[in-house]
């Protein structure tokens, strides 16, 4: 199951690509303001290969540190949870062709979810409505 979190984070340099991809990480709680240099790397790596359609597989990232691959997955399921990554077999990529376009498919999910969250209110408020008019019926 996926969680999809949402943060309020000012917006970044629009003609920095770094500062754009740490502003995602930020956003979706994968980095916070003083840290997630690791983050930032595997995102930038997934954003890049998508581009080339390309998936990628743990020992494929290119990092700046050397870490276990127990660890580099667990980051790596993060960004499955967090919904921008998807794996196929032993490679991960990102849910789209582009950017763009796996911002999108994540705004449908939270759109889908959020109208089922409606819904389910609407029939919540139906039955407490039906009986509180119920209880008011028999106290005549």
């Amino acid at each position: 199951m996926e969680r999809i979190e949402i943060r309020f984070v000012e917006m970044p340099d629009p003609s920095d690509p770094t500062s754009i991809i740490r502003w995602f990480c930020r956003v979706f709680g994968l980095a916070t303001e003083s840290g997630g240099n690791l983050e930032e790397q595997i995102f930038q790596n997934f954003a890049e290969a998508a581009y080339t359609n390309k998936g990628l597989s743990s020992s494929e990232l290119k990092l700046d540190t050397e870490l276990s691959r127990s660890t580099v997955i667990y980051h790596l399921n993060r960004f499955i949870e967090a919904g921008i990554l998807v794996k196929h077999g032993r490679k991960y990529s990102l849910r789209a062709s582009e950017l763009s376009k796996a911002i999108e498919e994540i705004e449908y999910d939270i759109n889908r979810e959020m109208s089922r969250m409606l819904n389910t209110a609407k029939e919540y408020d139906r039955l407490m409505l039906s009986k509180a008019g119920s209880r008011g019926k028999r106290r005549k």
